[in-house]
C-alpha cells in the first residue's frame, strides 16, 4: 500500500494540500466558536461535529479527483454537466426548504446541485474551449455563454443569486486565457450593465410597506399614474425578492441608522463582530460571545467576521494568506500545464475560488451587497466544502501530470560552461569537393 502511494506523495502540490488542511481546521475552530457563543440555538446545536463528518468527506472527494486522470474526466464532462442540470430541474419540484429550493434532502444529508454546478460549469467549459478558436469573434462568445446562462437561469429560481453572480465572472475569466479578444469580452460587459440599467415601471399597489420603501428609496422616479403609486427602478430590481432589495438599499445606506436598525442588521453586526476583535482577538471575551450571538448566520455565510472577532486581524490575514498560497501555487501549475483541458480547468477552479473569497469577505466588511456566499473551505457546509476539496483535487491532479523536466533532457549535456560556449569559435562547415 505504501509503495503505492509514495509515488503519489511524490508529486502532489504539498502547499495547496497542507492550506487546504490548515482551512479545514480553521473551519472547525470557527464554527466552534459559533457553536460556544449560542449553545442554545437549534441551527448551531453540532455544527462542528457535523462539520467533521463533512470534512472527512470532502477529503475523501479530494483525494478521488487526484487518481483519475484528468483527461479521462474531461471526457465526462458533457455527462456530468446534463445531470448536474437533471437535479437542478429536480430541486425545483421539490418543497420549499426556508424559503428556497436548493436543497435535495436524502434522509439526514442534504445536498445543494448549485453548489455542484459551479464545478461541471467549469469542467464543460475547459472542455469545450479546449481546441476552438472560433470563440475569438464575437458570434463565437454564444455557446459558452449559453453553457452558462441555463444553470445560471435554474439556479436564480432557487432563488440563489449568489451562486449565480459566481457563474459568469469565472466564464469571462476562461475565455479571457483561453483567447478571447479582450475588446470582445468588454463589449459583452458593457452590454450587460446598460441593460442591467435600463428603467423599468413598476406598480407598488399591493406590495409589503418594507418591499415599497425599499424600491422607492433605490428608484429613478416615483409618483403616481392613473391613481396607483408607481416607481421607474432598474431592470434587475423588478425582479428581484424583497429582501433582496432591503440588502442592496442596506449596503448602499451603511451610514444611515435607520436604514441599518431597519435592513442592515447583518451588515451591521458583521463590523461589530470584526472591530471587536482588535489585533489578537480574544477568545475568552464575554463580550465577543454576545455580538457573535446577535450575528445571523454567523457559522456560514458570516463566518469571516467569527474569525476576526475570535482570533483579530492576525487571524484574518492568515486566512487571507492561505488563499494567496493556494492561488499562488495553481497559477504557477496552469503557466507549466501544456494541456489546453488541464490549463483551462486550474483557471477555471481559479477564478471560482477568487471570486468567492472576494465576494464573502467583501460583503463581511460591507465593500460588497450581502449575496449568501460562503466562504470557501471555512464555512460550515457539506456542499460547499466537497465541491471545493474536489476542485483543489483537481487542480492538483493537473499538476501532477505536468512536465517535470525544465531543464535539458536527459543525456543531452553540454560539457562546457555557458562562458566556455560564448567564447569557442564558430564551426566553419567544409567546402564542398565540387567547389575546388
Amino acid at each position: 500500500m505504501l509503495d503505492r502511494l509514495r509515488p503519489w506523495l511524490r508529486v502532489t502540490s504539498w502547499p495547496i494540500l497542507l492550506a487546504m488542511l490548515a482551512l479545514m481546521g480553521v473551519s472547525l475552530m470557527a464554527v466552534r466558536a459559533a457553536e460556544s457563543a449560542d449553545p442554545d440555538s437549534v441551527v448551531v446545536r453540532g455544527a462542528t461535529t457535523r462539520q467533521a463528518v463533512w470534512i472527512g468527506i470532502a477529503l475523501a472527494g479530494f483525494v478521488a479527483a487526484t487518481l483519475i486522470a484528468f483527461p479521462r474526466i474531461g471526457r465526462w464532462s458533457y455527462g456530468l454537466f446534463g445531470l448536474n442540470l437533471l437535479l437542478l430541474v429536480v430541486v425545483l419540484l421539490l418543497p420549499p426548504i426556508s424559503g428556497s429550493r436548493r436543497w435535495i434532502k436524502l434522509g439526514p444529508i442534504g445536498f445543494q446541485p448549485s453548489e455542484l454546478a459551479k464545478l461541471t460549469t467549469i469542467m464543460t467549459l475547459a472542455w469545450y474551449l479546449r481546441y476552438r478558436e472560433n470563440f475569438r469573434r464575437l458570434p463565437g462568445l454564444v455557446p459558452p455563454f449559453l453553457v452558462t446562462v441555463v444553470p445560471a437561469v435554474l439556479i436564480l429560481r432557487e432563488p440563489d443569486l449568489g451562486t449565480t453572480l459566481l457563474l459568469f465572472p469565472t466564464l469571462l475569466f476562461m475565455l479571457f486565457v483561453a483567447g478571447a479578444r479582450p475588446r470582445h469580452l468588454l463589449t459583452v460587459v458593457a452590454v450587460v450593465a446598460v441593460i442591467a440599467l435600463v428603467p423599468v415601471p413598476c406598480r407598488l399597489a399591493g406590495t409589503e410597506p418594507a418591499e415599497a420603501a425599499a424600491r422607492r428609496s433605490l428608484a429613478y422616479w416615483q409618483g403616481r399614474i392613473g391613481g396607483a403609486d408607481y416607481v421607474v427602478v432598474a431592470a434587475p430590481l423588478w425582479k428581484m425578492k424583497p429582501y433582496q432589495i432591503r440588502r442592496l438599499e442596506g449596503w448602499l445606506r451603511q451610514g444611515d441608522d435607520e436604514t441599518a436598525s431597519a435592513t442592515n442588521f447583518q451588515l451591521a453586526k458583521s463590523k461589530m463582530v470584526l472591530g471587536s476583535g482588535g489585533l489578537a482577538g480574544n477568545e475568552a471575551s464575554e463580550a465577543v460571545d454576545l455580538y457573535i450571538w446577535w450575528l445571523p448566520e454567523d457559522h456560514t455565510d458570516f463566518i469571516f467576521a467569527v474569525i476576526g472577532g475570535r482570533w483579530g486581524f492576525v487571524g484574518c490575514a492568515g486566512v487571507i494568506l492561505l488563499y494567496v498560497v493556494i492561488l499562488v501555487c495553481g497559477a504557477e501549475i496552469a503557466s507549466i500545464t501544456q494541456d489546453p483541458f488541464g490549463r483551462l480547468l486550474v483557471m477555471g477552479v481559479l477564478a471560482m475560488l477568487f471570486v468567492q473569497i472576494f465576494i464573502n469577505v467583501g460583503m463581511t466588511l460591507g465593500l460588497m451587497p450581502i449575496t449568501g456566499m460562503t466562504l470557501p473551505l471555512v464555512s460550515f457546509g457539506g456542499s460547499s466544502m466537497l465541491v471545493n476539496a474536489a476542485a483543489l483535487g483537481l487542480m492538483i491532479n493537473v499538476g501532477q501530470h505536468r512536465p517535470r523536466n525544465l531543464g535539458p533532457r536527459p543525456f543531452e549535456h553540454d560539457a562546457k560552461a555557458p562562458e566556455d560556449r560564448a567564447s569557442a569559435p564558430t564551426p566553419v562547415e567544409p567546402r564542398s569537393g565540387r567547389g575546388r
